[in-house]
């Protein structure tokens, strides 16, 4: 995407929202040296800064620290899956063991940076229509403004929405203190602005962009992730309908797995929506990011059962699949630690004195790149959607419609790609659990997928538990049907709004 100073923007974009709020009744005042938004929004140019500031608050840059994206959404996600072992590193341990707390930084702060992303959409909303009154910006470039500010606005409220459940659910900026703490809506209101504003969306934002402008959203994107919204609610038809308008577009299954994670290969055919991290550091910004961390395999690792899952992921001749050696490090000849002089597994460990060591590690994400500095930082864009995802909905969506062969089809062309012997013959029940059980716990490890995946199938059945349960999930007995599908409101969100309850059980 093209270069602006971000976090310069991000910062004015967050001081216009402040002196929108404010009235003149209790604003006398006017600092000459301060931008007003009357200044600001002018012309198309300005907009675009404002769009890039959006973009922006989609990498959670907290700190500026290329620790910020993965605390606040990567691990902060994936850490309560069943397929990730995390029991080190002290502030993760309280979400992985599925306990977390209402003082948690990890969620106070994601809460904070996807509201901001929904008021930074507000304005962009509010402002251009403005300007296309006053004859500042042209009424076709403002729809396609409008259609990333909807498409960002409705990404941040499905999160909102999967992750604390029924949430305050702002739709234009306040004008006074008091408008800045709303109550709660209810969850059939977020998912219908959810619907409305990627319906929206998919009408206004372009097929794709140039090279310079890689990473805004598009049509393709927005018709995925409403079918993603139609296929959380169980609206199988409107799933597929939407999936299957994905698939007439062009996108298409990279042929090399791995190179989805190797930050070489961005915005590929297989791209729907992909955050931008980069190595470049100009005017003091971070935008490299540490999804995995070089030493990942210190930290955190691959629970038994998803060990079994990998160690059964083979071709036509029992050898194991690109998606396996793309994804896990483990005790085989061809899985190579290739940052550490390409040592094997094996030779890595034995040389460390570790001559035991057999669980298997992750590699998925892991880089090493000679231009930075430190190798804790990667310039790997994050997939929010990519085509296989697709592929796996649209398989969901047709199966529980009873149209299994179709399904399998469609987890069979994931599986060409991965290497995995193709599958048939099976019957609804059993499509539906190699979906769930297979499929997409293998192909979309450490994407922040999996435990969503476990609320939405098993969470109205307060099922969850016994699913952790018997995948011997550590810290299952911790786990409260009806409580800790949802993470606790941070507290210093209530104590600030007076209209906001907690969730049950915290």
């Amino acid at each position: 995407m093209k270069k602006f100073n971000i976090y310069a923007l991000v910062i004015v974009l967050f001081a216009l929202l402040s002196l929108q709020g404010c009235k003149d009744d209790f604003l006398e005042a006017v600092n000459p040296n301060s931008l007003t938004p009357d200044q600001f929004w002018q012309d198309e140019a300005d907009v675009e800064k404002a769009i890039i500031a959006l973009y922006a608050t989609l990498q959670t840059q907290q700190w500026e620290e290329q620790w910020d994206f993965n605390e606040m959404y990567h691990m902060s996600h994936e850490a309560k899956s069943d397929m990730v072992y995390w029991d080190i590193w002290q502030p993760m341990q309280s979400i992985a063991r599925y306990d977390p707390n209402p003082n948690q930084y990890m969620t106070e702060y994601l809460w904070r940076w996807l509201y901001q992303t929904v008021f930074t959409a507000n304005q962009i909303l509010e402002n251009t229509d403005r300007m296309v009154e006053e004859g500042k910006l042209d009424a076709s470039k403002r729809d396609i403004f409008a259609g990333e500010a909807k498409f960002a606005r409705a990404h941040a409220l499905f999160v909102l929405l999967k992750d604390f459940g029924a949430v305050p659910m702002p739709l234009e900026v306040p004008k006074t203190p008091e408008g800045f703490y709303k109550p709660k809506s209810s969850k059939a209101e977020i998912w219908t602005q959810i619907e409305a504003d990627f319906r929206d969306a998919k009408q206004k934002l372009p097929s794709s962009w140039s090279e310079e402008w890689l990473g805004r959203a598009t049509k393709g994107a927005a018709t995925a992730y409403l079918g993603k919204a139609f296929l959380y609610q169980e609206k199988w038809n409107e799933a597929e309908g939407e999936l299957t308008e994905v698939t007439t577009m062009g996108y298409a299954l990279e042929g090399d797995y791995e190179s989805l994670f190797s930050g070489l290969n961005k915005h590929s055919s297989e791209s729907l929506f992909e955050i931008n991290f980069t190595s470049v550091e100009e005017g003091g910004g971070v935008e490299s990011t540490n999804i995995s961390g070089v030493h990942s395999w210190e930290s955190n690792w691959v629970t038994q059962w998803g060990e079994q899952l990998f160690l059964k992921d083979t071709t036509a001749t029992g050898a194991y699949t690109q998606r396996v050696y793309a994804s896990v490090v483990f005790d085989d000849p061809s899985s190579d630690v290739w940052y550490y002089d390409g040592k094997t597994y094996r030779e890595y460990f034995d040389a460390m004195g570790r001559e035991d060591e057999v669980r298997m590690f992750w590699r998925k994400w892991v880089i090493h790149r000679d231009y930075f500095t430190s190798r804790s930082k990667s310039d790997i864009n994050y997939f929010i959607i990519r085509y296989a995802d697709v592929l796996l909905m649209l398989a969901e969506a047709m199966n529980e419609q009873g149209n299994s062969n179709g399904a399998l089809n469609r987890v069979n062309e994931v599986r060409e790609r991965a290497g995995s012997v193709l599958i048939s013959g099976m019957n609804q029940s059993e499509v539906r659990e190699h979906i769930r059980n297979v499929e997409r716990p293998l192909e979309f490890v450490l994407e922040a997928t999996r435990f969503d995946d476990l609320v939405r199938w098993y969470g109205k059945d307060a099922g969850v538990k016994s699913i952790l349960e018997s995948h011997n999930r550590y810290g299952a007995e911790n786990f409260s049907n009806g409580i800790s599908e949802l993470w606790p409101i941070p507290q210093v969100e209530i104590d600030a709004n007076p209209h906001l309850e907690q969730n049950p059980g915290y």
